[in-house]
C-alpha cells in the first residue's frame, strides 16, 4: 500500500468516526439550540472522572511512569509557552492576545478528542496513559490557564478553589493510588464507573460539536495562525524530542506524541468567556485547530503506528 493510501485508510477508519460525531453535534446545535454548558458539565463532572478513574484502576502504573508522564506534559507545555511568548513579543501582540495564544498552544483537547483518538488508533489498553495526560493537562488548565487570563481578577486562593472544586482531581488521585498500589476498587463500583465512562466518547464528541457551533470571530488571523501552528505542528514535534530526550519506552511514547497532536482544548474558550478575556479569539483558535487537525493528526497517527 502506498503512503497516501495508508494515510487515507487511517483517516477513514480511525479519525473520521471522531469527526463525524463532532459534525453531528454541530448540526444538532444549529438545529436544536440546546444548552451547551449543561452538556459540558455532564462531561466534566460525570463522564470524564468516571472514565479516568476506571481506566487508571484497570491500568497498573508505576510511580516512575506517573512521574514520567507529568514531566513530559509539563516540559512540552513550557516549550509551547516560551515559543508563544517570543512570537507574541516579535509580532507585538497585546498582553491579552499573547495570553490567549499561549493558552491556545499549550492546552490540548486531551479529553473530548484525545481519549477517543488514543482508544481508536492505539487501543483501549492505552487509555490509562492518556487519562494521566488528561489529568495533568487539567491541572495546567485550572492553574496556569486561570492565572494567565485573570491575574487581575482572581486571587491565588480563588484559583486554588477552582482547582479543588473539580472532581477530576480526586478521581486522578484515587486512580493513581489504586494503580500504583496494585489494589482494586469494589466490583460494583468499578462496573458502574465503566458504564458511565463508556458514555464519554460519544457524548464528549457531540458536546465538542455543540460548542463549536457557537458564534466565532475569525478576524485576528495572525494570532489564530500562530496558535494553530504551535498546537498542531510544533507540539507533537516537541513531544517527540522530549520522548527521545527522556528515553521514554515506545508504548508510552506513542501515546504522548499522538496525544500532543490534538487540537486546542475547548476549556480555553470556556475560561476566556467566563473571564471575558478575548473570548472571540479563544473560540476561533478552538474552531480552527479542530477543523484543521485531521491532516496533522492523521500524519502523526500514521508515524507513531509504524
Amino acid at each position: 500500500m502506498t503512503l497516501v493510501g495508508a494515510l487515507g485508510l487511517l483517516f477513514w477508519e480511525r479519525v473520521s468516526p471522531i469527526l463525524l460525531l463532532v459534525v453531528l453535534g454541530y448540526l444538532f446545535q444549529r438545529r436544536m439550540k440546546i444548552d451547551a454548558s449543561t452538556l459540558n458539565r455532564v462531561n466534566l463532572y460525570l463522564f470524564v472522572p468516571a472514565l479516568t478513574l476506571s481506566r487508571l484502576a484497570e491500568t497498573p502504573l508505576s510511580v516512575q511512569t506517573i512521574g514520567t508522564v507529568a514531566i513530559a506534559v509539563f516540559l512540552n507545555a513550557m516549550v509551547l509557552w516560551m515559543l508563544s511568548y517570543l512570537i507574541g513579543q516579535l509580532a507585538k501582540f497585546d498582553s491579552g492576545t499573547r495570553a490567549t495564544v499561549t493558552l491556545g498552544a499549550m492546552l490540548e483537547n486531551s479529553g473530548n478528542f484525545g481519549l477517543p483518538l488514543i482508544e481508536l488508533v492505539l487501543g483501549r489498553q492505552f487509555v490509562g496513559y492518556q487519562a494521566l495526560v488528561l489529568a495533568f493537562n487539567n491541572v495546567l488548565t485550572f492553574t496556569v490557564g486561570i492565572w494567565l487570563l485573570a491575574r487581575a481578577k482572581l486571587s491565588f486562593v480563588e484559583a486554588a478553589k477552582r482547582v479543588l472544586s473539580m472532581p477530576l482531581i480526586y478521581a486522578v488521585a484515587l486512580g493513581i493510588l489504586v494503580s500504583a498500589t496494585k489494589t482494586s476498587l469494589p466490583k460494583p463500583l468499578l462496573i458502574s464507573l465503566k458504564y458511565l465512562g463508556d458514555g464519554l466518547i460519544p457524548v464528549a464528541l457531540v458536546t465538542l460539536g455543540v460548542q463549536l457551533a457557537e458564534q466565532t470571530n475569525l478576524k485576528n488571523g495572525a494570532a489564530i495562525s500562530v496558535a494553530a501552528i504551535l498546537r498542531l505542528v510544533v507540539s507533537p514535534l516537541s513531544m517527540f524530542a522530549i520522548v527521545k530526550l527522556l528515553g521514554i519506552q515506545p508504548e508510552l511514547g506513542r501515546v504522548l506524541i499522538l496525544g500532543a497532536s490534538v487540537p486546542t482544548a475547548v476549556n480555553t474558550a470556556l475560561l476566556a468567556i467566563e473571564l471575558q478575556v478575548n473570548p472571540n479569539l479563544a473560540s476561533a483558535i478552538v474552531l480552527v485547530t479542530t477543523l484543521t487537525c485531521p491532516i496533522t493528526v492523521t500524519v502523526t497517527a500514521f508515524l507513531v503506528t509504524q
